[in-house]
């Protein structure tokens, strides 16, 4: 049996206990609309996206495939998990993203976001990433690597270079704050810091401070 749609917001438990029912066998599930987006079967990841838990083994899975075996992605992983990421690493962590599929697709992927799809526009979600983009285009090496240093005077300049408001500059920095602080809380958590590199594929987490 192959499980298709799995993308959207079906969960497919009334197809697993159909399953259940006739003995029969689940080999794949479809997660997209091609046939690099059919995924081989494994129930413990299967569950684990069901309950909303998400799925980074996969999420590692399609960044390698989509992206290759990169140094840049382990260092910008060892990066976002210690909060000491920049705006370098965040440019690179969404050119990843529009690679490896659609933002809906990925999302589901991430623990504890399927609990808030419901809450998302990806269309307009979708649009942000591409606006973000275009405003780190227009600030200098130095703002990416200590964004700190952007203040006013500087928001304007990136602003009128980027053909944005301020707002929407100051709307990037506020993302990028709060997902460096949550991520570097996470990374201080040992049990669950091991769970994710478990997740992750074995990458190595543990001299994180």
């Amino acid at each position: 049996v192959i499980l298709t749609k799995m993308d959207g917001t079906a969960k497919g438990g009334g197809a697993i206990s159909a399953v259940a029912k006739t003995d029969a066998r689940i080999v794949f599930i479809g997660t997209g609309e091609h046939i690099r987006d059919l995924e081989p079967f494994q129930a413990d990841r299967f569950i684990s996206r069901l309950l909303g838990m998400g799925d980074l083994s996969a999420l590692m899975r399609i960044a390698q495939e989509e992206i290759g075996q990169d140094e840049q992605l382990e260092r910008v992983g060892k990066n976002l998990m210690s909060g000491k990421f920049n705006l370098n690493d965040m440019y690179y962590q969404m050119q990843a993203v529009t690679k490896m599929g659609t933002l809906e697709k990925v999302m589901s992927m991430i623990p504890g976001m399927q609990k808030m799809e419901d809450k998302i526009d990806y269309e307009e979600s979708q649009r942000k990433l591409s606006r973000f983009r275009c405003i780190m285009d227009s600030m200098t090496s130095e703002e990416k690597e200590q964004p700190g240093i952007i203040k006013a005077s500087r928001i304007q300049r990136i602003a009128d270079g980027s053909g944005v408001t301020p707002h929407e500059v100051r709307d990037l920095l506020k993302q990028y704050n709060q997902s460096r602080k949550m991520m570097g809380t996470i990374g201080k958590d040992r049990k669950m810091r091991k769970q994710m590199m478990k997740q992750m594929g074995g990458m190595d987490l543990e001299g994180l401070e």
